[in-house]
């Protein structure tokens, strides 16, 4: 009897995952840019200072002409306005988060994690402060050559930090304007959904899983421990390819339980293998547990961003129809770019085309439901939301496949009876995509 085909993606190697995981752990992190550009700024100091002994060119030695000692006033004067410029970029930092998240969502406060204008001006004003500090520590007026070299270092260094200044003005500016904010999280997602389902001619046949027999169960630890990381938290990444395989190397499939951007708490079920079980901790290192959910593997995170932008502007205290609408208009766009490419098959198959690894999937049900029914209900006496989630739906009709056509269908109907209310009138009931202009 001929196994039934399945479609799988080739597992492939884990220099990609590992590299591109890197730099999303580097995005993620706030503090390496600053904390590089002010060591940056001490080294500078030394080599200012200590060129000759360094073996800069004799071209380089000269700087900008100045009067004996006033290198030393100079200095310190920059290093006390670059910190106090330091506590001004941090107020307006807050300013911004604090306003971003309520009236926005919790949610978007990554982008301004993210910024890397945000980090780089924080990291050029600790430069220019900890090259003042260091270049005073080291030379202190002793050398005349020097605090020349040293004055025009820190003037360039100043004229940094003024550029960089204002481009955080204006990039925090942005960041306070929702529909800005709301571009850049779709289009966040749309890069996140091209990853997520492949194009069509990645995929290959391949004999369907052998997931007969009990399998065997690989759980977290229970006491929350795994060496020196945690056992429980978000599931944010996955090493697909070290997974399939450590199963092909034991002749096992590994059947993952539990889905990318699930909170997993201490000793709950993650894997199941049929076959020989490989061995707990390699399961666990193909896992990457964090406190948050990421962009990375992980579409339904940007959907979710959205959906609570929109939640959150037809909640009685924001009260922004408006602002729900743009949300609208960027999960309708993605929705339609995810209609347009193959549904992700979970499947991953080794060269022998032998599949060795499955996760569980999004599917286009579950896009639909995370997209707006959430919406739908909070939105459900807006007549602005209801004309454009109905002129959604209309444009998912026209485009979705035929296998894809009935689940839009049947929320277009569960739509049109949330908004059939009294006194609402046929206006509500009028699919416009502008909800109302």
């Amino acid at each position: 009897m001929t196994q039934p085909q399945v479609a799988a993606l080739r597992a492939g190697g884990s220099g990609g995952y590992r590299r591109a995981w890197r730099a999303e752990q580097l995005r993620e992190r706030f503090w390496v840019i600053p904390a590089l550009l002010g060591l940056a700024g001490v080294a500078s100091a030394v080599a200012t200072v200590h060129a000759p002994r360094l073996g800069i060119p004799a071209t380089w030695l000269s700087g900008v002409p100045v009067d004996p000692g006033e290198t030393t006033g100079l200095l310190g004067i920059i290093a006390s306005s670059t910190l106090t410029f330091l506590g001004v970029v941090f107020t307006l930092t807050l300013v911004a988060l604090q306003l971003a998240s309520s009236q926005l969502s919790p949610r978007v406060l990554r982008l301004f994690v993210r910024s890397g204008v945000t980090k780089v001006t924080f990291g050029i004003l600790l430069a220019t402060f900890s090259y003042s500090v260091a270049f005073l520590s080291l030379n202190g007026g002793r050398t005349h050559e020097a605090d020349s070299r040293g004055l025009t270092v820190a003037v360039a260094l100043v004229t940094a930090s003024l550029i960089s200044f204002i481009a955080y003005v204006a990039k925090t500016m942005k960041l306070l304007q929702v529909a800005w904010v709301i571009t850049v999280v779709a289009d966040e997602t749309r890069s996140a959904v091209a990853g997520y389902f492949p194009a069509a001619d990645r995929f290959q046949p391949a004999a369907a899983p052998a997931t007969f027999g009990e399998p065997t169960t690989i759980a977290l630890p229970a006491d929350g421990s795994r060496g020196r990381r945690k056992a429980f938290g978000v599931l944010e990444a996955i090493d697909r390819g070290s997974l399939a395989d450590l199963a092909r190397r034991h002749g096992c499939v590994l059947v993952l339980l539990v889905r990318v951007g699930e909170y997993l708490p201490a000793g709950a079920a993650v894997a199941a293998a049929y076959g020989p079980p490989p061995p707990q901790r390699a399961v666990l290192a193909g896992l990457y547990l964090g406190t948050t959910r990421t962009m990375y593997q992980d579409p339904a995170f940007g959907l979710r961003q959205l959906v609570d932008i929109a939640i959150q502007a037809l909640s009685p205290a924001v009260n922004q129809p408006t602002t729900a609408v743009q949300a609208i208009d960027r999960l309708e766009d993605i929705l339609l770019l995810i209609s347009r490419r193959s549904a992700a098959s979970g499947y991953y198959a080794d060269e022998q085309r032998q599949i060795r690894f499955v996760e569980p999937v999004l599917t286009w049900a579950q896009c639909l439901d995370l997209a707006f029914t959430e919406i739908t209900r909070y939105g459900a006496r807006s007549i602005q939301v209801s004309r454009r989630l109905l002129a959604a739906y209309d444009a998912l009709e026209r485009s979705v496949s035929q296998e894809r056509l009935a689940d839009v269908q049947t929320r277009k109907s569960e739509l049109l009876a949330t908004f059939d209310w009294p006194g609402a009138g046929s206006a509500a009931l009028r699919a416009d995509a502008m909800g109302l202009g």
